[in-house]
């Protein structure tokens, strides 16, 4: 029998987003013809990746061998999110506090990395919540790529596979590089060691479009909302 592959989906919700100047994550993505029911960009990027998380006795959601959990890393904003998360209910997913989110995006990368490799996880899932266009089918061809190749494996923002400039998150980083996350500093994301992966032949790229799309300002979430009418 095939083991199975322990996936730890992390998602990086501690920054302060200034350029959006408030907490991002919090705002509602409500429209008149909304099928988001009023959530949050956190909450609608949770409720997706929760369908990768199933009990023991049900496996009818997973894919394959695949043992997932959640991870959500806070830090600025954890006053307005962490009711929100808990408001999500029946979502099981564990949560932690980067009390060093003022030094940057690589601080949390930091913690969900020694989570990983404490918990002896085969891989980390990389997500980032304000990538609003992504569906539950990019996740699942990045996880299936991820299991089929065991590389590790990013998103490619092009259509058609090519500069490294382009790989970014989401990505899946195996257990052997979770000490190269846990190094980084600063505001440094994983784009350096994902185009380090690529060029020695360790990185499956995956063509995501959608994740070029993001929410970093008040008007992007605004244009996306009325796209949305």
């Amino acid at each position: 029998m095939q083991s199975r592959q322990r996936l730890l989906i992390s998602v990086l919700a501690a920054g302060e987003s200034r350029r959006f100047q408030g907490a991002k994550l919090a705002q509602s993505l409500a429209t008149s013809t909304s099928e988001d029911r009023g959530q949050s960009l956190l909450q609608r990027h949770i409720a997706c990746l929760a369908n990768f998380i199933v009990s023991p006795n049900d496996r009818r959601e997973s894919l394959g061998a695949l043992d997932a959990e959640l991870l959500v890393v806070i830090g600025a904003h954890q006053t307005l999110l962490r009711p929100q998360l808990e408001a999500l209910g029946a979502v099981k997913l564990t949560l932690l506090d980067n009390p060093h989110w003022r030094t940057g995006l690589a601080s949390s990368l930091g913690v969900a990395a020694a989570y990983a490799k404490v918990h002896q996880f085969d891989g980390m899932l990389l997500t980032l919540a304000d990538q609003v266009a992504l569906t539950l089918n990019d996740y699942r061809q990045l996880i299936e790529t991820w299991q089929n190749c065991r590389k590790s494996v990013a998103a490619h923002y092009s259509s058609q596979i090519g500069e490294l400039d382009e790989l970014g998150a989401p990505a899946i980083f195996n257990a052997s590089i979770l000490d190269s996350l846990t190094d980084l500093t600063g505001d440094r994301g994983a784009k350096s060691i994902l185009k380090q992966l690529a060029y020695v032949g360790e990185l499956e790229a995956v063509a995501l479009p959608n994740a070029a799309i993001d929410i970093d300002t008040k008007a992007d979430l605004a244009l996306w909302l009325a796209l949305k009418e």
